[in-house]
């Protein structure tokens, strides 16, 4: 018992920290997962609020400056064309200043998406420089607006060498800020994506790897927790089976004393008792008729009161089963029950004695006798069959009756047993001993359809 409740606390301790160790498995899993859920977030929340803005504006003045340069080589090529009327001038300018107010906007969204002071300095240099483009630009359009009021064809020769040189100016600003806006400012805005992707990737590496392990060692001591929840079932269903073992031991011992407390005791109390009548009945003469008269009746009292208790004796341990077998001790409660039901009773059994145990012998027994006193008391059966036979391992043992029958369900599900009921105590008492031997006990019954008891009992 003590080696019991030692492997028993072992189990206990093993289960507890199992099912510990689990609970802290999936918190980890959880923290981690929600970790790796806030990192993702946070890359994807900066991409879409400051890296891809911030290419988007790289892109938009590149774009812009690219339109600046068209619109101005473009009023070049209008301007020079004699017949260009003030209107078309005016209209001639929109590009201009529409792609100068591009270029200002989005590098106000570069300022503002901007998060280090390097790229703040960025920014300011591209502007400085923008500022001097803007200038040289409105230069080469003052230059060329002026240039249809001179006169002279030497005048004209200078203005036009001034204009070339600016628009070399011009052209060598605009590439430099193009050049700039792409090296350092657009590789920075890569670097700093290639960098978070990196490490949005790296996260994703350690989660899965870390969701890998943790599976692993989930399998593991979910194994080991159902391994040792499975021996503490089969400890506690060893230790129920044996301690009803007991109890059905130590039960049948005790009706076994009983029995032959009765039988040897009672019984010869009883003998004595009838031989002391009869001596008393041979002194008694013969005019006294009443007191002899009452001896016989008592002697006929005492006669029934000594099969009574050969009958109590029978019931609590059947001798029958130590003498002649189980095929005999059936007969001979079919024999008994013929007398009080006077129903016809038919019986298959096999011609040699089952090699089972005695244990095995007297549930069988038990199983016969609970059934034919529950037909004898509640089936008004006329015909009653018993099957007995033994095949592969396996005893068969079959009782049907064609009484009124009961609903099986209705009478499980009842909390109380009353008395009167068809599934009796004793019933499911020997349902329990039957299971202890891995056996099991079927009752199918419907009203006014009879009943049919089937025990399967494998053979140790």
């Amino acid at each position: 018992m003590e080696q019991f409740r030692f492997s028993r606390r072992v189990l206990d301790w093993g289960v507890m920290l199992g099912f510990a160790g689990l609970l802290c498995l999936i918190i980890a899993i959880g923290l981690i997962g929600i970790r790796q859920i806030s990192v993702l977030n946070r890359v994807a929340v900066s991409l879409a609020r400051v890296d891809i803005p911030l290419q988007n504006a790289i892109f938009e003045m590149r774009i812009s400056n690219s339109r600046y340069w068209m619109a101005i080589r473009n009023y070049l090529s209008w301007r020079n064309t004699r017949y260009l009327e003030a209107a078309g001038i005016v209209q001639r300018q929109d590009p201009v200043s529409s792609a100068s107010k591009s270029f200002e906007q989005n590098l106000g969204a570069y300022l503002s998406l901007a998060v280090s002071q390097e790229e703040r300095q960025w920014g300011q240099t591209v502007r400085s420089s923008q500022e001097q483009l803007r200038k040289l630009g409105d230069n080469i359009i003052s230059l060329v607006d002026n240039m249809d009021r001179l006169a002279s064809s030497d005048e004209k020769a200078k203005s036009r060498q001034v204009l070339d040189r600016i628009q070399r100016e011009f052209e060598n600003k605009l590439f430099w800020i193009d050049a700039f806006l792409e090296n350092p400012i657009q590789r920075n805005i890569l670097q700093k994506l290639d960098q978070k992707l990196e490490v949005a990737e790296a996260g994703r590496r350690r989660a899965v790897t870390f969701l890998s392990w943790s599976l692993a060692v989930a399998i593991f001591l979910g194994l080991g927790t159902a391994y040792l929840t499975y021996r503490r079932m089969k400890h506690d269903q060893r230790h129920r089976e044996e301690l009803w073992r007991r109890f059905v031991t130590a039960q049948e011992e005790e009706r076994n004393n009983l029995s032959l407390q009765i039988h040897d005791e009672m019984g010869q109390d009883l003998s004595a008792l009838k031989i002391y009548l009869g001596l008393v009945e041979k002194e008694t003469s013969a005019d006294q008729a009443e007191s002899k008269d009452k001896i016989l009746k008592a002697k006929a009292i005492l006669d029934a009161l000594m099969n009574k208790t050969h009958n109590i004796s029978e019931i609590l341990r059947p001798p029958e089963i130590d003498e002649v077998g189980l095929l005999e001790s059936i007969n001979g409660l079919i024999v008994q029950n013929k007398e009080m039901t006077q129903a016809h009773y038919t019986s298959q059994l096999p011609s040699e004695e089952p090699t089972i145990s005695a244990q095995e012998k007297l549930v069988l027994y038990r199983a016969v006798q609970e059934a034919l006193t529950n037909i004898a008391k509640y089936s008004q059966a006329n015909n009653i069959d018993i099957l007995l036979r033994q095949d592969r391992g396996m005893v068969f043992l079959t009782i049907i009756d064609d009484g009124v029958g009961f609903d099986v369900e209705t009478e499980r599900e009842r909390p109380m047993r009353r008395k009167e009921d068809k599934l009796k105590l004793g019933l499911q008492g020997l349902k329990e001993r039957i299971e202890l031997l891995d056996g099991t006990l079927e009752i199918h019954s419907e009203r006014g359809r009879g009943t049919k008891l089937e025990v399967q009992l494998p053979v140790r």
